[in-house]
């Protein structure tokens, strides 16, 4: 598995989805991560405004998310196996999180609840199912996740490159029950 370099332009706004790059890796999932055809439920649970997810949260009731809870706790709430999909895109610097009026927080700042989120999505995958990841590191956060695919998405000058990846649901041990 190797890392593309791609170019992520110049956006600025807090909703990630309305970026090029963004929509590289979706598609990829549809076209290229997903065995059995188009995807039904696809999770979000940091959605803010992204309409791509059909079961999608919020913490800011000002959104157009589904639901407005702590993402962890939406996480929770959801049945197990209910998605082919889920964007893992959280808030992931201290000055994106800063840009949010509504208790965001950058959650890599908290390991424990980054593990916790990705034990959750790991419950909630169906077999076979994929995660898209952002933010500034490829952590593997499950040991039945496998790293598909990845980018460094490259905005120029001072700002961080980001990165994107694809994992997939590929083994599952007696705990993930």
């Amino acid at each position: 598995m190797n890392f593309d370099r791609i170019q992520g332009g110049s956006f600025e706004g807090l909703d990630t989805h309305e970026g090029h790059y963004y929509e590289m890796g979706f598609h990829f999932m549809v076209a290229d991560g997903y065995e059995w055809g188009e995807p039904k439920d696809i999770v979000d649970p940091f959605a803010r405004n992204c309409l791509w997810g059909t079961i999608t949260n919020d913490i800011d009731p000002d959104t157009k998310a589904q639901v407005h809870m702590d993402a962890l706790l939406f996480l929770e709430s959801l049945p197990c196996r209910c998605a082919d999909f889920v964007l893992f895109d959280p808030p992931f610097s201290a000055h994106q999180a800063e840009r949010y009026e509504a208790g965001h927080v950058n959650v890599y700042t908290d390991p424990r609840y980054v593990s916790n989120c990705f034990k959750e999505i790991v419950r909630i995958l169906k077999p076979g199912g994929c995660v898209l990841k952002l933010g500034y590191n490829s952590t593997r956060h499950h040991r039945s996740l496998g790293l598909v695919k990845g980018w460094l998405v490259n905005f120029g000058g001072s700002r961080n490159d980001v990165v994107m990846t694809v994992w997939k649901m590929e083994q599952m041990t007696m705990e993930d029950f």
